[in-house]
C-alpha cells in the first residue's frame, strides 16, 4: 500500500467515525423530545398535530362528520399526483369533510408545495411523531401516499395505500356518509 492510499484510507475511516458520531447525536435529540402518550384506548380525536407555525392542535378540533387524514411529501411523485384530486373533495364537500394533511419533510418545503399549488386544506408536520401516527392509522409499512377516513364518531372507516383518484375518494365519502 502507497502512502497516498494509506492516507485515503485514513480520511475515510476519520469521516466514517465522524459520520456514526453525528448520527448517533442527532437520533439522541430526536428521542429527548417529549412524545405524547399514545395507546389503544386513546380516542383519535386527543391524536395532537403540529400545524407549520408550530402550533399544537388535536384532532378532535374539526366538525366536520369525516375527516380524511393524508400522508404525504413534497417530493412524493404520487402525492403530488394525488393533490388535485383533494383539493376538489375539499371544495365540493367542505360541509361534509374536511382534509388533513400529515407531511413528511420540513415546513420550508411543505409551505412551498402547499403555495405553489393551491391546498385549500391545511397540512401538519409529522415530525419525530411518524411511527405514532403509522400505528394509530394503520400505516405499517410507512408507504407514501396513505390515506384514512373517519367517520362523525371518529372510527377509522377505511385506509388506502396509494394515490386515490378523485372518483375514489367521492365514492368512499358517500359510502361512508
Amino acid at each position: 500500500m502507497n502512502r497516498s492510499n494509506a492516507v485515503l484510507l485514513l480520511v475515510s475511516i476519520i469521516f466514517m467515525i465522524v459520520g456514526m458520531v453525528l448520527f448517533q447525536a442527532f437520533e439522541a435529540s430526536q428521542q429527548s423530545e417529549p412524545r405524547p402518550e399514545i395507546s389503544d384506548s386513546t380516542p383519535l380525536t386527543s391524536i395532537p398535530l403540529t400545524n407549520l407555525q408550530g402550533q399544537e392542535q388535536l384532532l378532535g378540533d374539526w366538525q366536520q362528520p369525516i375527516i380524511i387524514v393524508n400522508f404525504w411529501a413534497p417530493w412524493c411523485a404520487p402525492c403530488r399526483r394525488e393533490v388535485p384530486a383533494l383539493i376538489e373533495i375539499q371544495s365540493q364537500f367542505s360541509e361534509q369533510v374536511q382534509i388533513l394533511g400529515l407531511a413528511l419533510d420540513g415546513v420550508e418545503n411543505v409551505q412551498a408545495f402547499i403555495d405553489e399549488h393551491g391546498m385549500n386544506y391545511p397540512s401538519f408536520l409529522a415530525g419525530n411523531r411518524i411511527s405514532m401516527y403509522n400505528a394509530v392509522f394503520g400505516n405499517k409499512s410507512g408507504s407514501l401516499p396513505f390515506t384514512v377516513f373517519l367517520d362523525q364518531q371518529r372510527k377509522l372507516k377505511y385506509q388506502h395505500h396509494g394515490e386515490l383518484s378523485y372518483e375514489e375518494l367521492r365514492e368512499k365519502i358517500i359510502e361512508i356518509r
